[in-house]
């Protein structure tokens, strides 16, 4: 049965003290965890402050981008969380995007030798405790696997990797690069464990939740790496539709079909959303981790009825 982890980003809607309140609220619900996203925070430092405010679930980066901080930094920080927090923490890492790492003027070289050098290099002080704190319980590393090249690097130097936008066909297929991974390193594949991403958007309205959910896809489908990753995964058309509308954003969100949308994100109402999400966790994904963005009200209602949909969810 796959575990269900909510994602909460810092955004003008979700202040500081929100993200405590929801983060409780997933507690006493009894779901699995919290994982931050990064994009212009520090998922780390938030992560220390959700797992003060808590007691009990896991919590975890979803992710944190690794030519944003020296890996001697990366482990140390991972390390404070993890003993601060009891051992519930994950370190989620990622390159990030091309573009939004063009923009900050990082040169992003080889990402594959990249991550698997920074992978490394937090390893060493974890292992031969030098980190301050030292380390009293075992800091699983994940990694973002969008590319058949990253997925199996996961299975080879990782303890999970993390999906996203991938289409039940497409999970199926990591699934198997994970294993081949795993297999190259002499490792057992079930050691590392598959979680996916999933954005979901919730309205018994289901064209106003697509509204929405075509302009997510249209702008992550115009990305290098994530529109390269959903035309593999069956979209061909449709990201190319994306590419050849340019700047032309309404042109952009007309090219993404109604299956591209059912295919990669929850939307709809919460019984579509649960039936959505056990068909994306059905191939073998072990923890599902739910991000939501509302539809026709506020952030902390669309949290709410996030959790209330997904309180008892059975895959």
């Amino acid at each position: 049965m796959a575990k269900i982890a909510l994602a909460f980003s810092n955004l003008p809607d979700a202040p500081p003290q929100s993200l405590i309140e929801w983060s409780k609220a997933v507690e006493d619900a009894g779901l699995a965890g919290v994982f931050m996203t990064e994009a212009g925070n520090d998922a780390i430092a938030c992560s220390l402050a959700l797992g003060l405010n808590t007691k009990r679930i896991m919590l975890g980066t979803a992710i944190s981008n690794i030519y944003l901080r020296h890996p001697i930094l990366l482990a140390n920080e991972a390390a404070a969380v993890q003993e601060f927090t009891g051992g519930r923490f994950t370190l989620g890492l990622g390159t990030g995007h091309r573009e939004m790492n063009t923009l900050l003027k990082i040169d992003m070289g080889d990402p594959m030798s990249r991550m698997r050098e920074t992978v490394a290099a937090i390893r060493k002080p974890l292992e031969s405790g030098s980190t301050g704190p030292k380390l009293t319980h075992k800091l699983p590393i994940y990694l973002a696997g969008v590319s058949k090249p990253m997925v199996r690097l996961a299975g080879e130097i990782a303890d999970g990797v993390i999906f996203n936008f991938f289409p039940p066909r497409r999970v199926t297929q990591a699934l198997g690069e994970l294993a081949e991974g795993a297999a190259k390193a002499g490792r057992d594949p079930k050691s590392v464990e598959p979680a996916l991403f999933a954005t979901a958007f919730i309205s018994d309205d289901l064209e106003a939740a697509r509204r929405p959910a075509r302009k997510l896809l249209s702008r992550y489908g115009a990305l290098t790496f994530y529109g390269n990753m959903i035309a593999r995964a069956g979209f061909e058309k449709e990201i190319a539709g994306i590419r050849a509308a340019g700047r032309n954003g309404d042109a952009a969100m007309k090219a993404v079909s109604d299956q591209m949308i059912d295919a990669t994100l929850l939307v709809g109402s919460e019984a579509r959303v649960r039936d959505k999400l056990k068909e994306l966790v059905a191939p073998g994904i072990s923890t599902a981790i739910v991000f939501t963005n509302p539809v026709g009200e506020d952030r902390a209602s669309a949290v709410r009825r996030t959790i209330r949909a997904l309180k008892n969810f059975q895959s």
